[in-house]
């Protein structure tokens, strides 16, 4: 395999191992991924922007944190992204948050309660939003690549085996009768 062929199968176990870390962060952790769709958060979070989020304990979330939350709007469940601006506390012991995206004038027209938390974002990466769909079909793709490439190191490793070894299974046979023959012939002298 020449140098072209070792720097493809880098990049594709690299890529593959990424993959895997993403969805094992999720499935074990909790960590959700988002694509954000609106200019709401300029200009720290901007439009195709992928964030990152981490499972968090509300009352360790302080003002200026970025959160993501869901609320539910009739039959629809929406998920944003925006800063606390405020925590208020009730009487009664509990607290919600008051949150504004940074690019907007006034604060969001609800109240976020501490069960409506999916996560603090702990990271942005720029524009990866655009590919973010065909991130599925990206998987199977380096999927299929470690299989083939697999399959080409396995061929090329039986056939150089073969290919090295000179002697046939008769040849060995042959060499093995003679050698019995010339051991005989010298335990007869």
């Amino acid at each position: 395999m020449g140098l072209r062929g070792k720097l493809l199968s880098v990049i594709s176990y690299f890529l593959l191992i990424f993959i895997a870390l993403i969805v094992v962060l999720h499935f074990l952790f909790g960590f959700q991924y988002a694509v954000i769709l609106t200019n709401s958060m300029e200009p720290h979070i901007n439009p195709n922007d992928l964030v990152v989020t981490k499972p968090v304990d509300p009352a360790q979330l302080h003002v200026g944190d970025v959160i993501m939350y869901q609320i539910k709007i009739g039959n629809a469940t929406y998920r944003i992204t925006h800063r606390i601006i405020a925590i208020e506390h009730l009487p009664n012991g509990e607290y919600y948050f008051i949150t504004k995206g940074d690019n907007l004038k006034y604060r969001d027209p609800w109240n976020v309660y501490p069960q409506d938390v999916v996560g603090k974002v702990i990271l942005v990466v720029p524009k990866v939003g655009v590919i973010w769909p065909y991130i599925p079909l990206i998987v199977l793709f380096l999927f299929l690549l470690v299989i083939a490439m697999l399959a080409y190191d396995l061929a090329l490793l039986l056939i150089g085996g073969v290919l090295i070894r000179p002697k046939s299974r008769k040849a060995d046979l042959l060499a093995l009768r003679r050698k019995k023959i010339k051991i005989y012939h010298y335990k007869r002298h």
